[in-house]
């Protein structure tokens, strides 16, 4: 290959034709040839010492002619001057052909791929090697936006396939009970007594009120996954979303004779998506009581504590302050196995209510995500019988 910048074309003779130039036993003409070559290439001997380098080679070692030739490889190519892991030209002395290895080279920061191809004479006596290094920083850059391109399309598809069996199995069941429910009042309407109404109407409204939660968080979920959810942090009391939960679900807690307590006494300001965490103590407090026995005690607290953001030697780097927020409830628990799949993030687990609730168990997968854009993680503390108690941090407003 040869290089026909404005540069080089000075040193090409016009007299003559390429073929003839390249006939000639002229030294100056490989001279010229092995310096047009846009990789570095160089010929090392048996005793790993450059004999011959090019200009690429030259430039990229920052040295000329009397700073290259005759000096080790090693100690010109790589930071620590010694032979890298599977050295091509070692591997090439040993067995007598072609090596090729890829590594990053601290020295140059940058990515390169060395090729050592043998030199024998005429008698099957090896020489040494042609060692040519190119610098492929570009295409490791390209294999790695390539990588997380497809693991990005890979979590695509694995949301959209679970997407579309929550849709398929789970939004059909609450459609099922209301549509069965409204059946049965308008067929039965002349001999059902009031009292049988209006328990067939608040099924079919806890249906509906199920089926738009679900609704609500397919929505969140599929925005979330697509980056269309923004994340839009302002100060705002938690003691007022808390009072706000409470009072939307206060009818849900006494229709299983529940108790909700809100423990926060103190109106903390707090930093966060405040439709993010109105989306998280929904869902949790929703849980709370799907899972709780009838005539059971659902509290939700908060208290200050440091956020440690990093732990060195044992030694934790505390930041700044935080609200931790908890949902306590006197529920079913859950076996440590259990805990595990809902923190794994994998595929969703469902499980019916004390009530025999339905759900999609998309609410905690929800909430794992959320907490996460807080900074935070959803943590869980379980045993069987004993109830369950699910708790999350957010940054104290600094005012």
């Amino acid at each position: 290959m040869l290089d026909m910048s404005n540069e080089n074309k000075s040193a090409i003779r016009t007299d003559i034709d390429l073929s003839s130039l390249l006939s000639e036993p002229d030294k100056g003409v490989w001279e010229m040839i092995f310096d047009s070559l846009p990789e570095m290439v160089a010929l090392i001997d048996l005793n790993n010492i450059i004999v011959k380098a090019n200009k690429a080679m030259r430039l990229k070692l920052n040295v000329g002619d009397q700073g290259i030739v005759g000096h080790s490889c090693f100690n010109l190519m790589h930071e620590n001057g010694c032979a890298a892991e599977n050295c091509p030209h070692l591997s090439m002395i040993q067995d007598r052909s072609p090596h090729s290895i890829e590594l990053y080279e601290p020295k140059f920061e940058c990515f390169l791929n060395f090729t050592t191809t043998p030199i024998f004479d005429s008698n099957d006596v090896l020489l040494g090697s042609l060692h040519i290094v190119r610098d492929i920083s570009d295409q490791k850059e390209a294999e790695l936006k390539l990588r997380q391109y497809n693991n990005e399309l890979r979590e695509l598809n694995l949301g959209k396939d679970k997407f579309f069996s929550i849709v398929a199995h789970d939004l059909r069941s609450p459609f099922q009970g209301m549509l069965g429910f409204s059946d049965l009042i308008l067929d039965e309407m002349d001999t059902l007594s009031r009292e049988e109404i209006k328990e067939y109407l608040q099924k079919v409204r806890d249906s509906a009120y199920s089926t738009f939660s679900l609704l609500e968080n397919l929505l969140n979920w599929s925005k979330l996954q697509t980056g269309k959810l923004q994340f839009n942090p302002s100060n705002f009391s938690i003691s007022d979303d808390v009072a706000a939960i409470i009072s939307l679900l206060e009818s849900n807690a006494m229709s299983k004779s529940m108790t909700l307590i809100n423990n926060i006494g103190v109106d903390f300001l707090v930093f966060g998506d405040q439709q993010m965490v109105h989306s998280i103590l929904l869902n949790l407090v929703t849980n709370a009581i799907k899972f709780t026995f009838p005539g059971g005690t659902i509290v939700i607290d908060a208290k200050i504590k440091p956020r440690c953001d990093d732990v060195k030697d044992g030694i934790s780097s505390c930041m700044h302050t935080c609200l931790e927020i908890s949902v306590k409830d006197s529920g079913v628990g859950m076996s440590p196995s259990i805990m595990n799949i809902l923190m794994s993030g994998g595929d969703h687990f469902t499980h019916s209510g004390t009530s025999n609730e339905q759900g999609a168990g998309l609410g905690l997968i929800l909430v794992k995500e959320m907490a996460e854009k807080h900074g935070s993680k959803l943590s869980i503390i379980s045993e069987v019988g004993k109830g369950s108690v699910f708790s999350f941090t957010l940054p104290l407003a600094e005012i």
